[in-house]
C-alpha cells in the first residue's frame, strides 16, 4: 500500500496530531508499507523524529514557506508535488490541526478531487466553535468524504457532531501516543517544595498559564511554600515572563524550555496543573499520568475522563479562576497525599492506554483501502 500523509497547520512545531501521524506512518513502514508525508512547516527542534522517518524508508516532500516582515512563517496549505503523488498512491492520510485549517480552500480542493480513499485526524474541535451557516454545510459535505476520521477525544467527537448539527458515523477516537514507553514509574522527587509543572505550549490562549499565574498571585498562596515550572516553548514566552514579574511571582517560576524527556520532567515536579481553556487529549495528562504523577485540569476535552477529582487528581469545573482558585486550594490541603493520588494516576492510565495507537489507525486505513479495492473489483 501506497501511503500519503499531509499535516496541515500553521507553523507551531510538533505536537499531538504530529505524534499520531508519525506513528501511524512508522506502522506503516514496519508493515512494509510505502509512505510519502509532508510534515508541518517549522519543525524548528523537532528534526529527530523526521529523520528517523526518512532513515526507515519514507520520503518527505517539500512545502514551500517564507517569512513575513513581522518574522512569522507561511507555507502552502496543499504542496504541488504532494497532489501529483497522492495521485499514483493507495490512500491519503491528512492530519489536521483544527476546523479552521479543514476548511481551508486549498484543502478541500485536494479532497473533493481525490480519485484515491481520504482518512484524516482533526486535533482540536474547539468548545466554542460555531460555524455561519454556509460553512457549517462545507464541512460537513467535506467531512462526509472521509474514509475515517479519527479525532483524539470522545468529548471532541461529541463537540464535532455539535459544531455540524450532524452525526459523525465514521468517527473514531484514538488518543495521540505519548513520547517514550515505560516499565514502572518515575520514583517520586526527593524536593520538600510541593513542584508543580504546567507542561504545554507557551498559548495562554489554550493552555491557560496567565489564569494560572493570577490564582497564585492571590495572597494566600503568597505565604505557602511551592514551586512553579513553565515546561514548553512558544510565542508567549515574554508574555508570561512580564506577567509573572507583574504578580511578583518571578522567584516562584522557572520557564524551562521544551524538554523531550518525560522522565527527567518528572523526576523533578510533584504534580501536572493544566489549566487548559481548551483541549482534546493532551498527551501531557497521559506522560504525567504514566510517569505516577497526579493532575490539576481543568473539564475540558477528555481531561475528566481520566482524572477523578480527589482520586487521582483535580478537576477545576471551569477554566475560570474561581474554578481553578478551587480546585488548586483543594490540591493543596490534600499535598500530602499527591504520592498515592500519582499512583492511582498510573494504575487509571496503565489501564486504559492504547499501547499502539499508530497500528490502530493503520488497520483503519488498511481497511479502507481492502474496501475500495473490493469496490473497483466489483
Amino acid at each position: 500500500m501506497k501511503i500519503v500523509i499531509l499535516a496541515v497547520e500553521a507553523v507551531v512545531g510538533w505536537g499531538g496530531s504530529e505524534e499520531l501521524w508519525a506513528d501511524t506512518a512508522r506502522a506503516a513502514l514496519a508493515a512494509g508499507h510505502e509512505v510519502w508525508f509532508t510534515p508541518r512547516v517549522d519543525p524548528r527542534g523537532y528534526a529527530e523524529p523526521l529523520n528517523e522517518l526518512v532513515a526507515s524508508g519514507a520520503t518527505e516532500l517539500p512545502r514551500r514557506s517564507w517569512t513575513d516582515t513581522d518574522g512569522r512563517m507561511h507555507a502552502e496549505m496543499v504542496p504541488a508535488e504532494l497532489v501529483a503523488v497522492a495521485a499514483r498512491a493507495d490512500l491519503l492520510f491528512i492530519s489536521i490541526g483544527s476546523m479552521r485549517h479543514l476548511l481551508d480552500d486549498s484543502l478541500v480542493g485536494l479532497i473533493e478531487g481525490a480519485k484515491v480513499p481520504v482518512a484524516a485526524t482533526i486535533q482540536l474541535i474547539g468548545e466554542t466553535d460555531i460555524l455561519p451557516d454556509a460553512l457549517r454545510e462545507r464541512a460537513r459535505r467535506v467531512i462526509g468524504l472521509f474514509g475515517a476520521l479519527v479525532v483524539p477525544a470522545h468529548r471532541s467527537l461529541k463537540t464535532l457532531q455539535r459544531v455540524l448539527a450532524a452525526r459523525v458515523d465514521h468517527g473514531v477516537v484514538v488518543p495521540s501516543p505519548i513520547r517514550r514507553d515505560l516499565t514502572e514509574p518515575v520514583p517520586w522527587p526527593d524536593s520538600a517544595v510541593p513542584t508543580m509543572a504546567c507542561v504545554a505550549r507557551l498559548s495562554p490562549l489554550q493552555k491557560g498559564q496567565d489564569l494560572l499565574l493570577e490564582v497564585l498571585s492571590d495572597p494566600v498562596w503568597k505565604n505557602r511554600r511551592w514551586a512553579l515550572n513553565f515546561v514548553g516553548r512558544g510565542r508567549a514566552g515574554p508574555y508570561l515572563t512580564e506577567l509573572a514579574a507583574f504578580y511578583g511571582l518571578t522567584d516562584r517560576l522557572t520557564l524551562t524550555g521544551f524538554q523531550s524527556d518525560m522522565r527527567a520532567v518528572w523526576a523533578q515536579n510533584h504534580m501536572l496543573v493544566l489549566p487548559s481553556r481548551e483541549e482534546s487529549m493532551p498527551i501531557a495528562i497521559m506522560e504525567a499520568m504514566f510517569c505516577a504523577r497526579p493532575c490539576l485540569v481543568t473539564d475540558v476535552g477528555d481531561n475528566a475522563r481520566l482524572i477523578i477529582d480527589g482520586v487521582n487528581g483535580y478537576v477545576a469545573e471551569g477554566d475560570r479562576p474561581h474554578a481553578l482558585a478551587a480546585a488548586l486550594d483543594r490540591a493543596w490541603d490534600g499535598r500530602h497525599d499527591w504520592k498515592t493520588m500519582g499512583q492511582r494516576a498510573f494504575e487509571t492510565y496503565t489501564a486504559d492506554r492504547d499501547p499502539t495507537p499508530g497500528k490502530t489507525v493503520l488497520s483503519l486505513l488498511e481497511s479502507m483501502c481492502a474496501t475500495a479495492r473490493g469496490r473497483t473489483v466489483g
